[in-house]
């Protein structure tokens, strides 16, 4: 390392440059590739508890504890996810048969509503109605062209969950081989990995591992508690608004909020959908304000809860989810606060000097 402590602060800079360079390339482009493998480690390391009893309670083979543990597992899976595909294109299918039936009300409402805006139209000044009738014209096109618009998108849908379902099957199968292979092996790897590093490095590598896993369960108390917070709302609300079901739908809010790709929008927003289209426009006015509501306070309560329970400052947890957002997707948002605690962490122990404490 030179002396010079300019070029050494630009060999810093130049090393770390590189280094998020390089971690953005893996991100983007190998962990696609990576994916099913990395699940697969973490679904090993979760199921060698059940793995290891059952190997020393009842005297087993290794292989067949950890073939019958992954056979478990993934048929759970697969079942979860072939119910919820199926549900989806059958629901799917059946909301594309009713379409043009729920549209109906929509087209009478609009015609209501034209009929009032001609009388607005006619009464404004005369350089601008050629504007305003154009304009109207053009809103009652796009209500005409929406039936079909919208059962071309839900065919593409549809199709498209057709072409992704061989992909998945795939996934599913690398993974589950995946796992069942490093079960089998999972005292040789993890030997092997050991022997890779240096005996004195050892104890430094356990109490990573040791934060490691303290940080994802950190975040994973934040995310529950932002599904908390989501039930709560949804169930005051739905039941202020006399829904029927309301500890239910709250519920499945809150799971569906939990998911980081999908949120709380991906049920609120189509069910304000179908309710204007239905002519209720008290409860799709309040459901869209009821996602809004939800929006803000997770946006504001997030970072700070993520912050506090991983032991960042609030706005390095949103400068980090943000920038993962935007370089990895919704992925990102995962991946680049885990990223930051365990960079925290490696500077606090010495490891790394990035910064002053």
């Amino acid at each position: 390392m030179p002396e010079n402590k300019h070029l050494r602060r630009g060999l810093y800079c130049l090393y770390g440059a590189a280094s998020i360079i390089l971690v953005w390339l893996l991100l983007r482009f190998a962990l696609p590739w990576l994916l099913p493998f990395i699940v697969a480690v973490i679904v090993t390391r979760l199921i060698e508890p059940a793995v290891h009893y059952m190997t020393d309670r009842f005297r087993i083979r290794r292989g067949f504890a950890s073939a019958l543990c992954t056979v478990i597992v993934f048929a759970a899976l697969i079942a979860l996810t072939a119910l919820i595909i199926g549900r989806s294109v059958i629901e799917l299918t059946a909301f594309v048969k009713d379409l043009p039936s729920l549209l109906k009300s929509l087209t009478k409402t609009i015609s209501l509503i034209g009929e009032r805006i001609d009388g607005y139209v006619h009464a404004a000044p005369p350089e601008i109605q050629d504007y305003l009738q154009n304009a109207i014209a053009g809103l009652v096109q796009k209500i005409a062209d929406l039936p079909a618009s919208l059962s071309d998108d839900v065919l593409g849908l549809l199709s498209s969950i057709a072409k992704f379902t061989p992909k998945l099957i795939l996934f599913f199968f690398t993974c589950a081989l995946s796992v069942f292979f490093f079960s089998c092996g999972y005292k040789e790897i993890s030997a092997f990995i050991l022997r890779q590093i240096p005996k004195n490095r050892h104890a430094s590598l356990r109490d990573f591992r040791k934060d490691l896993l303290a940080t994802f369960g950190k975040w994973l108390k934040a995310e529950l508690m932002l599904a908390g917070i989501t039930f709560a709302e949804m169930t005051v609300a739905f039941l202020i608004m006399r829904i029927d079901f309301a500890l239910l739908l709250a519920l499945l809010v809150a799971i569906v909020d939990f998911l980081p790709v999908l949120g709380s929008g991906a049920f609120l927003v189509p069910w304000a959908l179908l309710t204007l289209i239905g002519g209720n426009y008290k409860t799709a006015i309040a459901l869209v304000v009821i996602f809004a509501v939800n929006t803000l306070v997770r946006s504001i309560l997030e970072p700070k809860m993520i912050g506090k329970q991983i032991g960042l400052p609030a706005l390095a947890t949103l400068i980090a989810m943000y920038v993962g957002f935007c370089s990895v997707g919704v992925t990102g948002m995962i991946l680049f606060p885990i990223g930051l605690i365990m960079l925290k962490h490696l500077n606090d122990k010495g490891y790394v000097k990035l910064w002053k404490n």
